[in-house]
């Protein structure tokens, strides 16, 4: 159904509203996915972000914060997994687990292969319960494997190469209230449009 153009004004990618009357709306943010019981996709609720009115405009909820709330980097191993996405899978395959890859992703990402830094990034929520650094051989076959990304990087991305990971660098994943939810990708919006690269997930 058309919405009032006060209303559109508000409603971004990943957002939805629901009419509440003729003056008021909510908006929320959310996502589809499929279940193994439903024939079609199911719109979850990721978070109540507010009510629209069109004297007031958006009128943001107030949030009730429960627990702790962790943040993890996003979006540079989000970029990496897509790049190297059949890389991953052969590495994988080679060495029984994807420690390797994420060494090798660590090393290109903050120059560095150790668990805090693991720890700080969405692929140890991805990929859990792994050790690093890595045993003396295969540090050497990921360093290798890094030098080997780096070049790769250049050669897609060229001279934008250094822009496009400062960009990557900005998305954040945050889990609120037990609900991860994806930070601002504004500032990286230009590299989706001139690279095609997407954030939604690993």
């Amino acid at each position: 159904m058309p919405y009032p153009d006060w209303v559109l004004k508000y409603k971004k990618t990943g957002m939805y509203v629901q009419k509440k009357d003729e003056h008021t709306y909510r908006i929320y943010r959310g996502h589809s996915e499929r279940r193994p019981d439903k024939s079609y996709p199911v719109l979850v609720t990721d978070e109540y972000i507010g009510t629209i009115t069109k004297e007031k405009g958006l009128i943001r909820s107030e949030v009730k914060i429960k627990g702790e709330v962790v943040v993890k980097r996003f979006g540079g191993f989000s970029l990496l997994k897509q790049v190297f996405r059949d890389q991953a899978n052969t590495l994988a395959k080679r060495y029984g687990d994807q420690r390797v890859f994420l060494a090798s992703c660590l090393l290109v990402l903050y120059g560095s292969s150790n668990n805090r830094v693991y720890e700080a990034d969405w692929m140890s929520e991805q990929y859990r319960g792994l050790g690093f650094p890595l045993e003396q051989e295969l540090a050497k076959e990921s360093a290798r494997i890094a030098r080997g990304m780096q070049h790769r990087l250049t050669s897609l991305f060229g001279e934008d190469k250094g822009a496009v990971l400062r960009a990557a660098e900005t998305i954040y994943r945050v889990r609120i209230n037990g609900t991860w939810i994806t930070s601002d990708r504004s500032q990286a919006e230009w590299v989706r449009k001139t690279y095609g690269i997407s954030w939604g997930g690993c």
